[in-house]
Formats: structure tokens, sequence, C-alpha cells
């Protein structure tokens, strides 16, 4: 079963005391969690028979196409709005940035889901200049909307994946890219978290998920002192994924909370010159 928006942010609770410098953005995530919480998008009832299913993962098709998405434009919105005014509270320079896209998105609020539509399929929006508007920010005002949607789908579809046999780069309910992984306490297995319905899966252990790179001289790994966390790098297309190593600690680390906790390897890697997500 998925991991609750209250569990994500109770375990971001917690990694506070090991990561006292994330302190204000844990708590803006764990109020962003609240909101997207609130917005009770209820699972859906899968459209696709298991055939069906089958057919599309053994074609190497995720299950939901950016063109499926189970969002209402009206409600997206709403909760776009919701997230905006999150942010503002906490981020306070943000403010007038904030005001602006919460105007353009209510102007255009009739293509919000073409709009949505284009990030799901590019990982980013078309605006002009002239509009003003912070592009990274509406990104993730907009990432943020959408991730109830997603999840509620994630959550609906998950029976109908065989995670044995998908060991795909790319994740087998939306086709998100991942954006942190893990080694399994038991087996040592790496399986991949999606950036966009947190969807978990089983890749390989050897190779980059972004472009299947598998040259071993190609490929670095960077690991932390204690071996708990490693970067890994793809020399070929110049992307990175973290990766935490569960044998090596006690508890729970669930890892839609392990990605905040784990920004500054985001800030080394982009030093480094590798790009993300």
């Amino acid at each position: 079963m998925m991991i609750s928006y209250r569990e994500i942010a109770k375990a971001l609770e917690e990694g506070v005391d090991r990561h006292p410098e994330l302190a204000d953005t844990v708590k803006l995530y764990c109020a962003l969690l609240e909101v997207q919480d609130r917005a009770q998008v209820s699972p859906r009832q899968p459209a696709l028979t298991a055939a069906e299913a089958h057919a599309r993962l053994e074609e190497g098709h995720p299950l939901v196409s950016a063109e499926e998405l189970d969002a209402d434009p009206t409600s997206l919105v709403e909760l776009c709005a919701r997230i905006g005014f999150t942010i503002a509270e906490h981020k306070r320079e943000r403010v007038k940035a904030l005001a602006r896209i919460h105007a353009w998105l209510y102007e255009g609020r009739h293509q919000i889901r073409a709009l949505a539509v284009e990030y799901l399929r590019s990982g980013g929006v078309s605006i002009s200049a002239a509009a003003g508007i912070n592009r990274g920010l509406l990104v993730f005002v907009l990432d943020s909307g959408l991730r109830p949607f997603l999840r509620a789908q994630a959550e609906a579809l998950a029976p109908l994946v065989d995670d044995g046999s998908w060991y795909r780069g790319y994740c087998p309910i939306c086709g998100g890219e991942p954006d942190i992984g893990a080694l399994e306490k038991s087996n040592g297995r790496r399986r991949l978290l999606c950036s966009r319905c947190d969807s978990e899966w089983t890749f390989r252990r050897l190779g980059c998920p972004f472009c299947g790179n598998e040259e071993v001289g190609q490929l670095g790994h960077y690991p932390s002192n204690d071996n708990v966390y490693r970067l890994s790098v793809c020399e070929r297309c110049h992307r990175y994924l973290k990766t935490i190593d569960l044998r090596e600690v006690a508890g729970e680390h669930p890892l839609a909370a392990e990605r905040i906790l784990t920004a500054a390897m985001d800030a080394a890697a982009e030093r480094m010159g590798y790009g993300g997500t």
C-alpha cells in the first residue's frame, strides 16, 4: 500500500534531528502534505482490465498516459491555488511571484488540463517570458497540485503491475522518472521512486535509469562517509540518482521523505555538473 501523507510528514519531522539545516524546508513540505491530504482525491477504479494492463506493460507503456490524467480541471486549479497560498506563508519573498502565478492560472483555468498534459509529457511548461511568470516556481506548484491525482491513480492501478517483469527506468504507472532509489534491506535489490506519483518499482542494480547506460566505465558512485547514501552518476547523459542503502540503517526510511531530506545531495550533484529529474 502507498505511504500516506501523514506518514511522510512524520518521517520528515523525525529527519530534522539528523538534518537541522532543513527545518524550514521540512515545515514547508509538511504544510504542503497537509494541503494535499485534505484534497481527499479518492482512488479511482482502474479503467483497464488485467489483460489490457498486461499488454501495455509488455510493450513498455505505462498504464496512464498524460492524456488519460483523471483530474477535474476546477479541482486542480483550486488545489494549485491552495498550494500557492501555503508556499507564500512560508516563503514571504515569493509572494509576488506566486500572486502572478495564481492570477495566470485562474485566467487560463479552462486550459489547465492542457497545461497539465504538457507538463506530464515534457516535464516543463511553455510560457512567454512576457508573462512575467517564474517558470520553475510554476512547475513546482503544478507538480504539487497534480500529485494527489496521480497518487490516487497509482493506488488504484498498482495491483495490475507485475513488479518482477517491468525493470524499466520510468514508472510503470505514469511514466515519470525516478528521483531517488533504495537498496532493500532483505536482498539488496534496487527500487526506484517515481518523482510524480510516488509509485515504487524494481530496477536492475547496474545501469542508468535515464539513458539505459550499462558501461561500468561511464557509471560513477559517490558514497557518503557512513555508506548509507550514494550518488550514482552517468557520464553518458550526465544525470544522477540518489540512493539510500536500507541495509545500513535501522527503522523505516520512506523514500518520499528521503527525497527531501537528501537535498544536500542534489546540490552536490549540481555543483559537479549533473542534472536531475
